[in-house]
């Protein structure tokens, strides 16, 4: 049986949704929902902050183009895979190739959809959505938005586990694209 498919569980039934939002940056919607035991929870909030699309990029040498930039959250300067919101005139994919070459100056010709991941199940919408660009060519400089200041990586495929083992890398979404990476495209770290 799929993980994803069960007779027997049913999803909670939507009464009411109202937009209680701090700000346009955080997005905060509380629910009015129905259990499949019939109880209501009228107080369960959830964020939906928006899908984003991550992409790996692999140069002609074999090295993975990384930025490196402040993430407020966290309050620590990350090293991630380029990534960005998925805007709503774009595709998930276009919006991936966008955010590669606006965050690294680097251009992916072919593209290719590694997966989906759920961000936060239980509290947000988000989706993120990963993509393997092979052979991506340096064509142009960064343009980043205001709130941006990243510097442009490039770390040998083969060096990116111990990356990961010595918490260079710990994003955690940064930590499953690569995952599916290499169990979709194992070519790529040989």
């Amino acid at each position: 049986m799929s993980a994803k498919k069960s007779s027997k569980l049913r999803k909670w039934k939507l009464l009411e949704e109202e937009d209680v939002s701090p700000s346009p940056w955080f997005p905060v919607y509380k629910h009015k929902v129905e259990l499949p035991n019939g109880k209501v929870v009228d107080d369960y909030y959830i964020s939906k902050l928006g899908d984003v699309s991550m992409i790996l990029a692999i140069t002609t040498n074999k090295e993975a183009v990384f930025v490196r930039q402040y993430k407020h959250g966290a309050g620590e300067i990350i090293l991630e895979l380029p990534a960005g919101r998925v805007k709503k005139e774009n595709t998930p994919q276009d919006e991936a190739r966008i955010e590669l070459q606006e965050e690294t100056g680097y251009v992916a010709e072919n593209i290719e959809k590694l997966g989906e991941i759920i961000f936060e199940p239980s509290k947000d919408t988000l989706k993120v959505f990963a993509y393997l660009a092979r052979d991506v060519k340096e064509r142009g400089r960064q343009n980043l938005d205001d709130t941006e200041e990243i510097e442009v990586l490039h770390v040998p495929v083969n060096k990116i586990d111990k990356m990961i083992m010595e918490g260079e890398i710990y994003a955690s979404d940064t930590l499953a694209v690569l995952h599916l990476a290499k169990l979709k495209a194992p070519d790529v770290f040989k």
